[in-house]
Order: C-alpha cells, then structure tokens, then sequence
C-alpha cells in the first residue's frame, strides 16, 4: 500500500474508534438512568446520614444588654460571646480577659506563663527568673 492509502486507512479507522467511543458514552448514561430509577447505582451506608434541623441543639450563650430609650419595651438587643470558656482544669484559675489578642483565633482570653525556654537572670543561689508567655485559653496558642 501507498502512503496515501495509510493515511486514509488511518482517518477511517480514527472515525470508527470515535463513533464507538460516542455509543460507549451514549450507554453509560443508559445505564446511570436505569440504576438511580432502581436506586441500585447508590452506595449503602452503614449508619443513616443525619439531617441538620431547623433548632439547634443547643443554643447559643448571649449577654443581654439593657433597653436603649428609643426603643420599644419589648425589643431587648443580644450580643453573642464570642469566646470559649473553659469548664474544667487548673488553667481558668489563672486565665482573665487582658488587652493581648490571640494572633491565632482574636481571643482576648489567656493568661500569661512561664516560658522556661529563656531564663531571665538567675538570683542568690540558683533561683532562676524567667521569661513570660501568653497561652489562649480559647485555642491553645502561645505567643511571647
């Protein structure tokens, strides 16, 4: 065969294997229908999905504000906090609200710790100062 007669062969071939490739697409699809109208194209699940409800489950903590004077006597503003208080543990026995700003979350909520990593200066006979670091007590973050 000439080289002509290849290429052509091949340019056919090229338009068999397309079409072919369209009727295999053209099936799937087929296929995907038939299988979600079954319900069978669907993966089982061990546990059912839960569904999120219209009320939360527990609500938000506010801090209500007093009436301003214009407004009506029924209508109260609320403002949510926005910080996460520890419930347990040592750590809430020493943590206030303070101007430092947690870089990580905004939190003004942390207390101020030892950071045994950079001795100060050392008194009498070895008594050593340290230098302090701040701990969030929202998400754990330290910071100098």
């Amino acid at each position: 065969m000439t080289e002509q007669e290849l290429k052509n062969e091949m340019f056919k071939l090229k338009e068999i294997l397309q079409n072919k490739e369209k009727e295999v697409a053209d099936l799937k699809a087929k296929i995907a229908n038939i299988e979600k109208q079954l319900g069978i194209g669907q993966p089982t699940l061990a546990a059912p999905i839960p569904s999120i409800s219209s009320t939360p489950a527990a609500p938000t903590p506010q801090i209500q504000t007093a009436p301003s004077a214009t407004a009506t006597p029924t209508a109260i503003k609320s403002k949510a906090i926005l910080q996460r208080i520890p419930r347990s543990g040592t750590s809430q026995l020493h943590a206030r609200e303070t101007q430092f700003e947690c870089p990580n979350c905004g939190s003004h909520y942390n207390s101020e710790v030892e950071d045994k990593s950079r001795i100060l200066y050392v008194v009498g006979a070895g008594t050593r100062i340290y230098a302090k670091k701040h701990r969030c007590m929202n998400c754990g973050n330290e910071w100098a």
